[in-house]
């Protein structure tokens, strides 16, 4: 895969996206969608243990994944695979199913998933976690091979892996490797990659047809409420306050940059909060506001965000029920489908309680 600097463009990559209409990949990727889990199936499979977990998975989209499985895999480590697969087949069958143009717009939205399992393997790396645990993590749900994210996986240090991940140039993570080197932080590196994707999507978003205008706006809010959640987490460990602004990702768009710029200027976590009341986003985290404010938690204010960005996800499958919105909707429905999957069975594995788990779902 030919690597790619910031804001640079490939060769191939055409001045203007034409996409045409593909009621056929719409309709499956409608019918994707109705086979997610509903709130109710959370509830159920939050008073089930691993095993009846996997049987309750065995009844509905996951049966493949399960039957492959389950023969040589039991308990959490069966279902962190299964989870894997799933999401992997989901996504690839949707470029599968694609025109040329639909499978480029879908490859360039799945890149999250290659800068994900990147994170997956530095930090696995980083706190010296048994390799066959860190592979059982990788989701290989993006344009990068479940292979070739095992050769990384094998680099004997996080430089290698830098040097040899793919996706990033090395240039644009130097910086992160000199922080990693001196404070023992992955911080500068993982924001280094959430960067160039974010930028990278963005920047493809400009080629996009009108029909693309619901799902850049959708972007714009992600990445916007990806800053607010960097800005909370930065805050609560009062991060030195100029430096801040080297991790808040530019959506390219005035207002809501000069917006997230005024929210880093606040003096502390506290104010912070006041300040999100002050924005459109105040009923969605009042009371996440409130729980941070009795318990010094973030938890709650995070899954609401989360749970806006749901919502907007939604929009996209329901107003153009027959354009890229509705496949561009299920996959972000898809990832928050698979995150939620993965909280129960951590959760389960710590021996958190049903109320704390469900505190963290979105849906």
């Amino acid at each position: 895969m030919q690597k790619l600097e910031l804001g640079s463009k490939k060769k191939s990559r055409p001045k203007k996206l034409r996409l045409g209409f593909y009621p056929y990949t719409y309709v499956r990727a409608t019918v994707m969608k109705s086979l997610l889990f509903k709130k109710e199936d959370y509830h159920k499979m939050l008073k089930m243990g691993f095993s009846e977990i996997a049987k309750f998975l065995q009844e509905s989209n996951y049966k493949k994944e399960i039957n492959e499985l389950s023969a040589e895999h039991s308990d959490a480590d069966l279902l962190e695979l299964v989870l894997n697969k799933n999401i992997s087949y989901s996504f690839k069958k949707l470029i599968r199913i694609s025109s040329y143009e639909l499978a480029l717009l879908i490859k360039e939205y799945t890149k999250r998933k290659d800068i994900e399992d990147i994170k997956t393997i530095l930090r696995g790396k980083f706190t010296n976690t048994d390799e066959k645990l860190i592979r059982n993590s990788i989701t290989a749900a993006g344009t990068l091979s479940l292979d070739f994210m095992t050769s990384l996986l094998k680099k004997e240090s996080i430089e290698e892996v830098l040097k040899n991940n793919s996706i990033v140039e090395f240039s644009l993570l130097k910086d992160g490797l000199k922080a990693l080197n001196e404070k023992k932080t992955l911080v500068n590196i993982e924001n280094a990659l959430d960067k160039y994707y974010y930028n990278h999507l963005i920047e493809f978003s400009r080629i996009l047809p009108k029909q693309g205008d619901l799902f850049r706006n959708f972007l714009l809010k992600e990445v916007e409420i990806l800053n607010i959640l960097t800005l909370l987490r930065l805050k609560k460990v009062k991060f030195d306050k100029k430096a801040i602004p080297n991790f808040i990702i530019p959506t390219g768009n005035k207002l809501k940059d000069t917006k997230i710029k005024s929210l880093a200027d606040v003096g502390d976590l506290d104010e912070l909060s006041r300040a999100l009341e002050k924005t459109e986003y105040k009923n969605v985290v009042q009371k996440g506001i409130k729980e941070f404010k009795e318990s010094n938690s973030l938890i709650t204010l995070e899954t609401e965000l989360y749970q806006y960005l749901l919502k907007e996800s939604i929009l996209l499958l329901h107003q153009h029920p027959l354009s890229i919105d509705v496949i561009l909707g299920f996959m972000f429905a898809k990832d928050i489908e698979i995150r939620n999957l993965r909280i129960i069975i951590k959760g389960k594995q710590l021996g958190l309680s049903e109320e704390f788990i469900e505190n963290q779902l979105v849906f």
